[in-house]
C-alpha cells in the first residue's frame, strides 16, 4: 500500500511515475476527488468538536451562576451538534474504507533507477552467463526425456488430479529433492534462516504482501475462506507482521522450500507441455526484511545468491532488469533471472528477485526502532532461488546424453550417493 501522505503531498509526481507502468489506473484521480472531500469533512468535525469544547465550558460557567434556563439551551444545541458530528464521523469512516480500497488496488512506485516501457520488450538484459548448451546430437525437451526414462507420470497426475499437474516418479523424484536439499544448502550457508511454513494462509497475510485483492483469480480458496499459498515468499514476509523490530536485528534473511498453488487463470494455452506451469510446483523461497538505507544492497545480494545457485549447477542463464511495463505489483525494481533451455532454444524465467520498499510493509505494519528510537516501515524483498520444477528441466535439458541418460551435475551427485548419471 502506498503512503497516503506521500499520494497527496506529490499527487502529479506520483501519478507519473505509477503510470509509467503503462495502465492508465483512473483510481488515482478518483483518490483525488475524495481526498478533497475528505479534507472538507476533517476541518468541519474539528471545527464541531472544538464548538462541542467550547459550549461545555460555557455551560460549566452558566451551572455556577445558576443560570439553569441557559444550560438547557445550550446542552439542546450540543446535543444537535453531536448528532450533526456523528453523522459526518459515519461519513469519514465510509471515506477512508474507500481509500484503503483505492491504495490497495494501486501499485508500488518504481524505482528511479528502473527504466520505463511498454513490456518485456523494453528490459534490458544486464549480463549473461554461460553460453547456450552445445550438443552433437539432436537434444530432446525433457518432457521426451521424462517418458523415456521414467522421470515422472504426467497421465496418472491428471487422472489423481487433472491437467496441469505433475506426478514425479523414481529417478525423477528423487532430483526434484536433491534440488530442494540443494537450493536451501546453499542459501543457509549464505547467512539465510530456514522456516518450513504452513502452506494454508488467511486473506490478511495476502493482504499484506499484495497478492489480494489483485490476484484473486489466480489463488486457490479454500471452503473455510482460507487460500493454499501462492509462494513461500507470503509467509516468510508475514512473520513479523504487525510487530516492530529493533534495527539492531536488521537485515532479517529468510529461506524455504514449500509446494506452491496458482490456477494459472488467463494462461490457457501457455506452456502445456512438460513442468513449467502447473498448478501445483516447488519453490525455494528468500525473503529479506531490511533497513530503507540497506535495501537496495540487499536486492544486489539476493539475485547475486540466486545466481550462485544457478553458476553452481553450471547452467547458462541471463540477468534482465524489467522495465515498468513488466513490472509485478508490489515491486519498486525487479531482476528476472532466465536460464537456458534448449526445448525452447531460449531463455526461461527462474527466478524473480524484487525489492518492494515499505509497500508491504505498510499493509502488515511491518516497522522497525531506529538508533533515535524513531519508529519506521522496514523495507522487504523476495526472490526465487530457484522455481525448482523449472530448475529440474534445466538441469535435465542442459545434462542430457546422447545415450538419452542425464549427467547428474556434480554439486548434486552427493544426494545421489555419488552416483553420476540418471539412466
Amino acid at each position: 500500500m502506498l503512503d497516503r501522505k506521500l499520494l497527496r503531498e506529490n499527487f502529479d509526481e506520483v501519478c507519473k511515475t505509477i503510470r509509467s507502468r503503462n495502465k492508465e489506473y483512473k483510481q488515482l484521480d478518483t483518490f483525488r476527488e475524495i481526498d478533497k472531500k475528505y479534507r472538507k469533512l476533517i476541518t468541519s468535525i474539528q471545527n464541531l468538536n472544538s464548538e462541542i469544547n467550547s459550549k461545555t465550558k460555557e455551560i460549566s460557567s452558566l451551572i455556577k451562576e445558576q443560570e439553569d434556563k441557559k444550560v438547557d439551551q445550550i446542552k439542546f444545541e450540543v446535543r444537535k451538534i453531536k448528532s450533526e458530528l456523528e453523522n459526518l464521523e459515519n461519513q469519514k469512516k465510509i471515506i477512508e474504507e474507500k481509500f484503503d480500497e483505492i491504495l490497495y488496488s494501486i501499485p508500488n512506485i518504481p524505482d528511479k533507477s528502473v527504466i520505463i516501457g511498454k513490456d518485456e520488450t523494453n528490459n534490458e538484459c544486464i549480463h549473461y552467463y554461460g553460453t547456450p548448451t552445445k550438443f552433437d546430437f539432436i537434444p530432446l525437451p525433457h518432457w521426451e526425456i521424462a517418458k523415456k526414462i521414467k522421470l515422472y507420470d504426467g497421465e496418472r497426475a491428471t487422472k489423481i488430479a487433472g491437467s496441469r499437474y505433475i506426478l514425479y516418479t523414481g529417478a525423477g523424484a528423487k532430483l526434484i529433492r536433491a534440488l530442494c536439499a540443494f537450493t536451501l544448502d546453499m542459501n543457509t550457508s549464505a547467512g539465510f534462516y530456514e522456516l518450513l511454513p504452513p502452506v494454508i494462509i488467511n486473506p490478511n497475510a495476502l493482504y499484506g504482501t499484495g497478492q489480494l485483492p489483485k490476484f484473486e483469480e489466480d489463488l486457490y480458496k479454500l471452503t473455510e475462506g482460507n487460500y493454499l499459498s501462492p509462494t513461500g515468499e507470503v509467509q516468510m514476509t508475514n512473520f513479523y507482521a504487525g510487530e516492530i523490530l529493533s534495527y539492531k536485528d536488521l537485515p532479517i534473511r529468510f529461506t524455504c522450500n514449500t509446494s506452491c498453488f496458482r490456477s494459472e487463470a488467463g494462461s490457457a494455452g501457455k506452456d502445456v507441455k512438460g513442468v513449467i506451469r502447473q498448478h501445483q510446483f516447488y519453490k525455494t523461497e528468500m525473503v529479506i526484511i531490511a533497513k530503507p538505507d540497506e535495501s537496495w544492497k540487499e536486492h544486489e545480494f539476493m539475485t547475486r545468491q540466486a545466481e550462485k545457485i544457478l553458476e553452481a549447477l553450471n547452467l547458462p542463464y541471463r540477468r534482465i532488469l524489467l522495465c515498468t511495463g513488466d513490472m509485478g505489483f508490489s515491486a519498486a525494481k525487479t531482476y528476472d533471472l532466465e536460464v537456458w533451455l534448449p526445448s525452447y532454444n531460449s531463455y526461461k524465467e527462474i527466478s524473480s528477485c524484487s525489492n518492494c520498499t515499505d509497500f508491504q510493509a505498510r499493509n502488515m505494519k511491518l516497522r522497525y526502532r531506529d538508533k533515535d528510537e524513531k519508529i519506521n516501515f522496514c523495507h522487504t524483498l523476495n526472490g526465487s532461488g530457484l522455481a525448482i520444477d523449472r530448475l529440474w528441466a534445466a538441469v535435465v535439458e542442459n545434462y542430457q546424453q546422447k545415450d538419452g541418460s542425464i549427467k547428474i551435475p556434480e554439486r548434486l551427485q552427493r544426494y545421489f550417493d555419488g552416483q553420476k548419471f540418471i539412466k
